[in-house]
């Protein structure tokens, strides 16, 4: 059975600890969200799956009546396995607002700029939300050491970004300047 890397987070993050799908998703949505997206809609299905194969299985009776998750030992085989694959993913960067700034071009400079700055402030904040989020593993000694690097790589790639645009707003205001 070829599995999704969804799937593989969802054994990493069971990996941890059992989990509601709940919980699974927050830890997507505070921890990962910089790297990678779950919806509820795939989430759910991918659940079902693993448990049909035998990777995951639920735990009788979880709190608030919902469902709680735990790796089997042939889940933990299939995770140990993924991570030692040496088959490299190819690198993608998705971001709708940068397909906006891409073709700016035909709506003019003052609309260019304006992007361009809310582009900085975007990844200005995003860096921030980041940091407080490693702030909050690093008081915590349980957590994996992997969440916060990751998450410090987050931060970087964010301030990297934010300056970035901070340069070509710069930029674009000189060449509007001498125009």
């Amino acid at each position: 059975m070829g599995l999704s890397d969804t799937a593989y987070l969802i054994l990493g993050a069971l990996a941890e600890r059992p989990r509601s799908g709940y919980d699974i998703k927050r830890v997507v949505d505070v921890a990962a969200r910089h790297f990678w997206t779950v919806s509820y809609g795939q989430l759910y299905p991918e659940l079902r799956r693993l448990s049909e194969a035998g990777l995951i299985e639920a735990e009788p009776g979880g709190p608030r009546h919902r469902t709680v998750w735990r790796i089997t030992p042939a889940g933990r085989e299939a995770l140990e396995a993924w991570v030692n694959d040496p088959t490299e993913h190819p690198v993608e960067l998705r971001d709708g607002m940068l397909v906006r700034l891409f073709f700016s071009d035909a709506v003019g400079p003052t609309a260019r700029l304006e992007l361009a700055r809310r582009l900085a402030a975007r990844h200005r904040a995003k860096r921030d939300q980041l940091a407080g989020v490693c702030q909050q593993l690093a008081a915590d000694p349980s957590r994996p050491r992997m969440h916060r690097e990751v998450l410090r790589l987050g931060v970087e790639f964010h301030d990297f970004l934010a300056r970035w645009y901070e340069g070509l707003t710069a930029r674009l205001d000189e060449k509007e300047e001498t125009r």
